[in-house]
């Protein structure tokens, strides 16, 4: 399910930006994206990856939402400078730090947001 995560949000990156990357700064359809993907991946890794029923929805959501914008606050960060720098593509740039952080996400997801 992890795995699906990833490549939802990385999808809803790609069509974002294929549908408006023209018009917008890749920050903007990062934001984007990010919106879409967020309560698909709220779901699925409460109820389907860390099988965290038994806890307040409430304050669970409140604890994803604070470890992924962490996450989306150094995508917006990274992203624009690995462009500014290389000179490669937004789609490239974004599948590079999808990988990185997916690493860095389960662990966060782990130990806080989904914790006992």
């Amino acid at each position: 399910m992890g795995a699906w995560n990833t490549v939802f949000g990385y999808l809803a990156f790609v069509a974002t930006h294929l549908l408006f990357g023209h018009l917008w700064h890749p920050t903007v359809t990062v934001v984007v994206a990010y919106c879409l993907a967020l309560p698909q991946s709220f779901l699925t890794q409460r109820l389907l990856v860390f099988r965290s029923v038994q806890g307040d929805w409430r304050r669970q959501f409140l604890r994803f939402l604070a470890s992924n914008s962490t996450i989306f606050a150094a995508n917006l960060i990274l992203l624009p400078l690995f462009l500014a720098f290389t000179h490669t593509s937004p789609l490239l740039g974004q599948a590079l730090f999808i990988a990185a952080s997916t690493i860095a996400s389960y662990l966060v997801h782990k130990h806080y947001s989904f914790a006992s």
